[in-house]
């Protein structure tokens, strides 16, 4: 039973693993690949904002662990001055795929936001799993009940991070239209953007990796605001 525990939570980590290598496909490569035009990412997400007349979205540089992503109460995209002021196709799928998310009003509302808690607790779950691990094994429980809580916390968190998927790959879909009219004369680099696109909608399913980072450079004291408050 322990060996099927163990077994359960290399997998988990395999597919955080196998999605922090594919975002990394975007922070590698794709930063050093030209983009098709002169834009920025920050260029390049105001002019697909405007086509999709979302002209009340704010977009600010803010460069931390959680930046590079849109504030659905504030109307803010928060980008990394590497994505805001890069020309690249990197930071074009990553400006873009972002922007997009602030097309998801109404009823795609609330799915965007119950996506947002999910990633929070992929971010800090694993962080307080560990704390109760711990303190069972203070406790004197079984280790196996202890590895069994650990390994139901990272499935349990996993889960709800790929059935939430869905909201990352609506945001990519809603790119289609401008993007086939931007990139008209540009088949190949719109064909290469999509897939970097799809590389970008799973960044967050690596998150348990990163939980320890997450915990030690944004919530325990001192360590700073993780996103702007204003």
């Amino acid at each position: 039973m322990l060996a099927l525990f163990i077994l359960v939570l290399l997998f988990c980590f395999g597919v955080c693993q196998w999605a922090a290598g594919r975002y990394a496909q975007v922070q590698g490569p794709g930063m050093k690949e030209r983009a098709p035009t002169a834009h920025t990412g920050a260029e390049i997400a105001r002019l697909f904002l405007a086509y999709e007349d979302a002209t009340d979205v704010e977009i600010i540089e803010h460069d931390s662990m959680a930046s590079d992503y849109f504030d659905p109460r504030r109307r803010r995209l928060f980008l990394q001055p590497k994505v805001a002021r890069g020309t690249s196709m990197g930071a074009w799928a990553i400006a873009l795929h972002e922007a997009a998310h602030a097309t998801q009003t109404e009823a795609a509302l609330g799915d965007l936001k119950w996506r947002q808690n999910v990633i929070r607790l992929n971010r800090y779950g694993p962080i307080f799993g560990l704390v109760g691990v711990a303190a069972m094994m203070f406790l004197r429980f079984p280790p196996r009940f202890a590895i069994a809580a650990l390994v139901a916390v990272c499935v349990m968190l996993l889960l709800l991070n790929i059935g939430t998927l869905a909201v990352e790959y609506n945001a990519n879909a809603r790119l289609r239209r401008f993007l086939e009219n931007h990139l008209e004369r540009h088949p190949d680099a719109h064909e290469r953007l999509t897939g970097y696109l799809s590389r970008v909608a799973v960044r967050e399913v690596g998150d348990l990796l990163r939980s320890p980072r997450y915990f030690l450079f944004s919530a325990l004291p001192g360590s700073g605001k993780i996103r702007p408050v204003k």
